[in-house]
């Protein structure tokens, strides 16, 4: 049985990831697509051509045209697909480790006391309101900027409130899941029944309506602006030193303002061939932000005296039994893992000295390690960590 859940999670992060290329690399595709192509200045195929586009790639020159058209073709391709296995997969995830998992991914006490259960409410609640409530923005609203106003209003108290409620790294990933079931969701209550409404229009020889195709190019283009930062917050797990920071909502936020703000510089570049360096300059401000805070120490003082002699070898040996080896051990002890995570085992005092530059990254700098600390490692004992560790990369231990 565990073994079976080892594969479940092998095979759902693999699929995860090669749902989650082929659909982000198609959006972004057709996104640049649609801002390159040009008024045609040569005789074209088709009728109600809207532009063409020259392309070379791969050893191949190829030449496209968007239209509207009069007649069904004998072939019609979709790309629906790999949205909705990103979401099927995703899911999966949540549900294998963050969900069942919650008492280690979810529920951190230096943060909040509350139940496995009321953590899930949590986290499943924000999955189920995020969709309704952009809909219902995006049906009550016109005015695309006034879209992305209220929507990074609602991202910000989301941030803010689930960091307050959750382990930094989970938070993170529960911003990230609402943003990205946001943008499968718009695909497949959408984009793609919009779709099927023009096929049918043109099959059954009626009039094109192209009201359908503004509304779902709409949401597609809300999809292309998202894209960047919930990628940042699907591989945030591997960020500690912004989702282990007292502001990591805020890093959040600037990083997502940095994404969104470098898409629309990406997407006015291709539409007008030429570049604002206004906007440039502003991402990059935003970034230098979320660097800058990243860099503050803003803990609270604590009283972590550095001890009068170097720990021994045995109170080591007790710190990483007590603290660290429920997970990073040959049998971990800790019910949700079967195997040390990544591969990283704290056995013996020779793999902790092996190791010594992730544990002082993680454990002694970036104290998000013990993950949300579910053994209750001390302060003092980080810094009796981090001196022995120190004093054996200097090579008199």
């Amino acid at each position: 049985m565990p073994e079976l859940m080892d594969w479940a999670a092998i095979l759902l992060r693999w699929g995860h990831v090669m749902a989650g290329i082929a659909w982000i690399g198609t959006s972004f595709y057709f996104n640049w697509f649609d801002l390159s192509v040009r008024q045609p200045a040569a005789p074209v195929l088709n009728g109600n051509v809207r532009g063409t586009l020259h392309e070379v790639h791969g050893g191949s020159f190829y030449y496209h045209e968007q239209y509207w058209p009069e007649q069904a073709p004998a072939r019609m391709l979709a790309h629906g697909g790999p949205a909705q296995l990103t979401l099927l997969t995703g899911l999966g995830l949540m549900a294998l480790f963050y969900w069942y998992g919650a008492d280690v991914y979810l529920v951190d006490p230096q943060v909040a006391h509350m139940s496995k259960g009321h953590a899930i409410a949590l986290s499943v609640g924000g999955l189920l309101l995020a969709w309704p409530l952009y809909y219902k923005l995006c049906r009550s609203v016109r005015d695309d900027r006034l879209i992305f106003f209220w929507m990074a209003v609602a991202i910000a108290v989301a941030a803010c409130l689930y960091s307050h409620l959750f382990g930094g790294r989970a938070a993170f990933i529960q911003i990230g899941a609402m943003l990205g079931s946001i943008m499968v969701l718009s695909v497949h209550f959408v984009i793609i029944p919009n779709h099927i409404a023009m096929l049918r229009q043109i099959r059954a020889g009626e009039a094109l309506d192209i009201a359908h195709g503004e509304r779902a190019k709409r949401v597609s283009q809300h999809n292309n602006y998202f894209t960047l930062p919930v990628i940042f917050t699907m591989l945030s797990i591997h960020f500690p030193l912004a989702t282990g920071h007292p502001l990591n909502w805020v890093i959040l936020l600037l990083v997502m303002g940095f994404g969104v703000t470098l898409r629309h510089w990406r997407n006015l570049t291709f539409k007008k061939g030429r570049s604002d360096r206004r906007l440039l300059l502003c991402a990059l401000a935003l970034l230098a932000a979320a660097v800058g805070i990243s860099k503050t120490d803003l803990s609270a003082p604590t009283e972590t005296p550095k001890a009068a002699a170097l720990p021994s070898d045995a109170q080591i040996r007790t710190i990483v039994h007590a603290r660290c080896a429920a997970c990073h051990s040959d049998h971990p002890t800790n019910p949700t893992f079967t195997t040390a995570p990544l591969g990283f085992r704290l056995d013996t005092l020779e793999q902790v000295k092996a190791g010594a530059d992730k544990i002082v990254q993680r454990a002694v700098r970036g104290r998000d390690m013990p993950l949300n600390n579910t053994t209750g490692m001390t302060d003092a004992e980080r810094a009796e960590l981090g001196a022995w560790l120190a004093s054996a990369q200097d090579g008199s231990k």
